[in-house]
C-alpha cells in the first residue's frame, strides 16, 4: 500500500522514466517502452485519458481491431515488466514509478482514475513507530499557567504566520502544467487551478505532442531563493510564417517575468528565417560557486544548426554553444563523480553523416563544433568549441543503403556509466543499436536489436551483395569514433 506522498516535479519523473527506458530491462521490449513513453507524454493528463486513446497511439494501424482487453494485457505486461526493473537494474533508483490498478478502489472507495504514477522510495509504508508513552503525572497549578501562556503566544505567532507558512505548502504552490485548447493551467499538488494563461494564436499541437521525453515546461526554483517559478516554452500555431519559440518564466502567482527567444542570425544561412525551436529544457542544479542555470537546446526548423545555451535566472544568455547538426536529447548527468554535472547531448552530426554524443563542461559553453569533413557546414565568427567529450557512431550497411545519417536518441548515465540508442532507421526512428560505456569511456556494450536485424535481412534478401547481418556487422558497430576527450582516435573496446 502507497502512502500520500509528496508530488514530485516533472523533471525528476521525466528523468526515471528517461533510465528506465535506457535500461536492459527494457532494451528488447519495444512495445511495452512505447506504451511507456505514451503515459509519459498524458502524465498532467491522464484522469481524462481512455483506452481508445492508448490504442491510437500504441496502434496506429490498427484501432480497428484493438480492444480496451488489449490496452489492459500491455498494461499487465508493463507492470511485470516494471517490478523486474526494480528488482534488478533499478533496486536503489530514489524514484518509483508504477501502474495503480484502476480496476480496484482507491482509497476513498472510488474507482483509481490514474495509469501511472511516480513515488519517492523512501515513501512506501513501513512498520508504524511506537510513539514515547505520555507522562500521566499531576501538573503544578503554577506549570499549567507557564504552559498556557506559552500555548497563547504560540497560537497568536501562528495566526501572523499562517498566510505566509500557507503560501508556502504544497497547496499554494505550483506542481503541474496542464494545455487545454488555447490555455495553459497550474495546477497545484492537488490539481486544483491556481492560475491559467490564454494564448490567442493557439499552440503548434504538432510541436507539442511529439513522442520526445523532454517536456515543454519545468517548475522549480530558479533564483535559490526557495520560490517557485514556471517555465513555459511556447510556440504557436501555424499561420505559414516563420517563428521561433519562446521561452517564458512566471512567478509561482502568474506573473509574467521574463521571455527569450533562442537562436541568432549567422552567415553560413544568409536570408533564412529565424525559426528556431527549444527542443529540450534543463535546469543545472546550483554548486558553491554557480546559482541555478538554465540549460536549453534549440534547433533551426528548416537546416541544420543546432545552439546550447544557458541562461541566467532573469532570462540574459550567459554563454551559447553551435553544433552543425541538430540535437535533440539532452541530459544534465556527473559523467566523472566530482559533483558537478555535465551537458551531454544526443543526435546527428551534419557534416560526418553519424550519430554523435557531445559532453560540455557548464562553465566551458562556447564557441563552435569544428568541422573538418565538410567545411560548407562549420559555423564561423564565433570560434571553436571545447566539447568535454565528441562522440560519432558507425552506420550500418543498411542504414548506407537507405538514409543518409543514422542518429542518436535516447541517453542516460548512471555512476559514470554512459548508455544510449542510436537509431539505423530514421523515419520513423527505429532499428536500435544500444551502446554503452563505462566510467573510463570503454565501450562495453554495442547490441543490435532484432529490429535491426530483420529489417537488414529482409532488406538485403534480394539486393545485390546480399549478406546476413553477421559478426562482421557486430564488429563494424564498435568503431565508435572518439573526437574530442579521448588519447585514441577509436573508443577502446572492452566486449566481454
Amino acid at each position: 500500500m502507497l502512502k500520500q506522498a509528496e508530488p514530485l516535479d516533472s523533471t525528476t519523473i521525466g528523468d526515471q522514466i528517461h533510465r528506465i527506458l535506457q535500461s536492459q530491462t527494457f532494451a528488447n521490449k519495444g512495445q511495452l517502452r512505447k506504451l511507456l513513453e505514451v503515459l509519459h507524454n498524458n502524465f498532467d493528463s491522464q484522469s481524462s485519458l481512455k483506452p481508445d486513446g492508448v490504442i491510437r497511439q500504441l496502434w496506429p494501424e490498427e484501432t480497428r481491431t484493438k480492444r480496451p482487453a488489449d490496452v489492459a494485457t500491455e498494461m499487465n505486461r508493463l507492470r511485470h515488466a516494471l517490478e523486474s526493473f526494480y528488482s534488478g537494474e533499478g533496486k536503489e533508483d530514489p524514484i518509483l514509478i508504477v501502474l495503480p490498478n484502476r480496476a480496484a478502489p482507491g482509497p476513498n472507495g472510488m474507482a483509481e482514475k490514474r495509469w501511472i504514477a511516480a513515488i519517492p522510495r523512501e515513501d512506501r509504508m513501513g512498520p508504524t513507530e511506537d510513539r514515547p508513552p505520555v507522562s500521566q503525572g499531576v501538573k503544578s497549578p503554577r506549570l499549567l499557567r507557564v504552559a498556557g501562556a506559552i500555548i497563547g503566544v504560540t497560537v497568536v505567532l501562528a495566526i501572523i504566520s499562517y498566510g505566509t507558512v500557507r503560501a508556502l505548502t504544497p497547496h499554494g504552490r505550483p506542481q503541474s502544467l496542464r494545455m487545454e485548447g488555447s490555455n495553459i493551467t497550474v495546477l497545484n499538488a492537488e490539481g486544483k487551478e491556481l492560475w491559467h494563461k490564454t494564448f490567442p494564436e493557439g499552440f503548434a499541437t504538432d510541436w507539442y505532442y511529439t513522442q520526445a521525453l523532454s517536456p515543454r515546461y519545468w517548475i522549480g526554483d530558479i533564483d535559490g531563493d526557495g520560490r517557485i517559478s514556471v517555465l513555459f516554452l511556447y510556440l504557436p500555431a501555424s499561420t505559414g510564417q516563420a517563428r521561433s519559440s519562446t521561452l517564458i518564466c512566471y512567478t509561482d502567482r502568474g506573473k509574467e517575468r521574463w521571455r527569450w527567444t533562442p537562436g541568432r542570425d549567422l552567415p553560413e544561412l544568409p536570408g533564412s528565417p529565424m525559426n528556431f525551436r527549444t527542443i529540450v529544457l534543463r535546469v543545472l542544479k546550483a554548486t558553491d560557486k554557480k546559482p541555478p542555470r538554465i540549460a536549453v537546446s534549440s534547433v533551426h526548423e528548416t537546416w541544420w544548426p543546432c545552439q546550447i545555451a544557458l541562461i541566467d535566472s532573469r532570462g540574459n544568455t550567459i554563454s551559447e554553444y553551435w553544433h552543425s547538426g541538430h540535437l535533440f536529447h539532452m541530459i544534465l548527468a556527473d559523467l566523472d563523480g566530482d559533483g558537478r554535472q555535465e551537458i551531454v547531448a544526443t543526435g546527428t552530426n551534419n557534416d560526418y553523416l553519424q550519430a554523435t554524443l557531445i559532453a560540455l563542461d557548464p562553465d566551458r559553453v562556447f564557441g563552435a563544433s569544428e568541422e573538418s569533413e565538410r567545411p560548407k557546414f562549420q559555423i564561423h565568427g564565433i570560434g571553436l568549441a571545447q566539447e568535454r567529450l565528441r562522440l560519432l557512431f558507425p552506420r550500418s550497411d543498411l542504414n548506407k543503403a537507405v538514409n543518409s545519417y543514422n542518429t542518436g536518441w535516447d541517453v542516460a548515465v548512471e555512476k559514470g556509466s554512459i548508455r544510449l540508442t542510436v537509431f539505423e532507421c530514421i523515419s520513423p526512428p527505429s532499428c536500435a543499436v544500444w551502446y554503452e560505456f563505462d566510467r573510463d569511456l570503454r565501450l562495453i556494450s554495442a547490441y543490435a536489436g532484432e529490429e535491426l536485424r530483420a529489417a537488414h535481412a529482409k532488406f538485403f534478401l534480394n539486393a545485390k551483395g546480399a549478406h546476413p547481418f553477421g559478426l562482421e556487422d557486430e564488429m563494424a558497430l564498435r568503431k565508435v569514433r572518439c573526437l574530442a576527450g579521448c588519447n585514441t582516435e577509436f573508443v577502446p573496446v572492452d566486449i566481454r
